[in-house]
């Protein structure tokens, strides 16, 4: 039997998902791993029902692809390429069901690529790209919702929930369904409501987020109060935070097309679709609470991306006045931004330990991280070279400790030593009990040599080695400090928190 030919816009459509997804996968091989890359990896390799300060879908979602493919870049990066992958296959649906075809899906997926936020994040393992997979997924049923499929009900808890499973946030999909409320179903307002659906679906999204708690109830709800209360310890009021805000997303989408989807959400809003309404709540709510959440605490340049990522599909969709203007300057910024970036981590010797701090924020900025990228594979070579049978190799730099042992293909035994009032990459301090970590030697590898007063804390004693410097260009850009470290007496806080019970915030005196 002879197949049929697909018509040449879905053909075009696949082709465009093709052929950006091969691009993920040839970037993700190349590029090096970053430091939250290589945390996400040391998780997986302790499956667990969540994590410190991460839920655990991406982490569990690599173990498979670790198992195919090894301990590699590319594995280890799997499921944000599937991730991006979902995304772009998502567009069809919703487009189609705002009138459009697989041409326009096709278009919001190249302009999705003109953006340095989503190009940069195609293949960077994290826990964003899922979320926004999900955020999407959450969008596209909403429309349906709005157009009265109500079976769409259980495809939205599915994606609130796994969203919730990927990054808290995906919570922010929830002011999507206003617009469905507010539309008739059955003839009256509120039908919805009127309906099993949505209370099975809100079942079934608060099950599929057990995991969470689950690890909650083991670990005295840590893992909740970190996102509640120890993520942001600012609290000041202030507009300098959310002018950052505001300037880092003109970055990551470019100003053109921030511009772009602002003017075509303006016009959506005052259209009296639910679906299309759905499609404006979807894109404001993330901006506008992290904007919120920007007047007392510093917020990530990225968090609101899950919502203009959903606003291109109305600038792709939404006719306006210069709107090719803005597509094409809006594509060859982001590509200068893209390659800037690209070529940074290439090469990033020039703009190594530049500094720079602006009026109203006297921390100072720095690219002092950029020399983390250099010297890593003799990093590795020297640790080695030194280790001593028995010792474990020590950082209080979760980077570091994580690097060193993904770097040495899991060789090398690795443990995080919380010293420094780090409140990111907690998540090994779950995993060894007091216990198995007495009494052990380290080799104590760092690039802030100050730790070595709190080390003389915990261990029996500590005796500095000759560190090792690695020269980029004739210029010293990274000292690394040794300290050889005997009888680990109080693991307690600094290496594990299991066995240790800390109040509650309401017990604090």
């Amino acid at each position: 039997m002879r197949r049929r030919a697909l018509p040449g816009e879905l053909r075009l459509f696949l082709i465009t998902i093709g052929v950006f997804t091969g691009l993920h996968v040839v970037l993700a091989a190349m590029l090096p791993l970053a430091g939250d890359e290589m945390y996400y990896w040391e998780c997986s390799r302790h499956p667990d029902w969540s994590y410190f300060d991460q839920p655990p879908l991406v982490i569990w979602a690599m173990i498979p692809f670790r198992a195919l493919l090894g301990e590699t870049a590319l594995a280890v990066r799997g499921p944000a390429l599937l991730a991006s992958l979902l995304i772009g296959l998502f567009f069809l649906p919703i487009v189609r069901r705002l009138g459009g075809g697989p041409r326009q899906a096709a278009g919001v997926y190249l302009l999705l690529h003109a953006t340095p936020a989503f190009f940069l994040g195609s293949f960077y393992a994290s826990t964003d790209v899922a979320m926004v997979a999900a955020f999407v997924a959450g969008t596209w049923a909403a429309i349906a919702l709005a157009q009265g499929e109500v079976r769409a009900w259980y495809g939205f808890a599915l994606a609130i929930g796994l969203g919730f499973l990927a990054k808290f946030p995906a919570v922010l999909m929830l002011p999507a369904l206003l617009p469905v409320l507010a539309a008739r179903y059955n003839g009256r307002r509120l039908g919805h409501l009127a309906t099993p659906h949505p209370y099975l679906a809100g079942g079934l999204a608060a099950l599929l987020t057990a995991p969470v708690w689950v690890w909650a109830l083991q670990h005295d709800f840590d893992n909740i109060w970190f996102q509640l209360a120890k993520r942001h310890t600012e609290h000041r009021f202030t507009f300098l935070y959310v002018i950052e805000f505001m300037v880092s997303n003109l970055i990551l989408f470019t100003p053109f097309l921030l511009v772009g989807i602002a003017i075509a959400l303006g016009r959506r809003r005052r259209n009296a679709d639910p679906a299309w309404r759905v499609v404006v709540m979807a894109a404001l709510a993330p901006m506008a609470f992290f904007t919120l959440v920007a007047l007392r605490t510093r917020v990530g340049a990225h968090w609101g991306a899950p919502g203009l990522i959903v606003g291109l599909v109305a600038l792709a969709m939404t006719a306006f006045h210069r709107r090719r203007a803005l597509f094409v300057l809006g594509g060859a910024s982001g590509l200068l931004l893209i390659t800037a970036a690209l070529a940074t981590v290439l090469n990033p010797g020039p703009l190594i330990n530049l500094q720079w701090s602006y009026r109203g924020r006297p921390e100072t900025f720095s690219t002092n991280t950029l020399a983390r990228l250099v010297g890593n594979d003799a990093m590795v070579a020297e640790v080695q070279a030194r280790l001593a049978p028995g010792e474990l190799v020590a950082s209080e730099s979760y980077t570091t400790a994580h690097q060193l042992a993904f770097l040495s293909g899991g060789a090398l035994e690795t443990r995080l030593a919380h010293i420094l009032n780090g409140r990111h990459g907690l998540a090994s301090l779950y995993w060894y009990p007091p216990g198995e970590l007495r009494g052990r030697d380290a080799l104590f590898v760092t690039e802030r040599p100050q730790v070595e007063e709190r080390l003389r804390t915990v261990f029996a004693s500590v005796a500095e080695e000759p560190p090792l410097e690695i020269s980029l260009d004739g210029r010293v850009v990274r000292r690394v400090h040794f300290f050889r470290c005997r009888n680990l007496l109080h693991p307690e806080a600094v290496f594990t928190r299991l066995g240790e019970r800390r109040p509650f915030p309401w017990e604090a005196r």
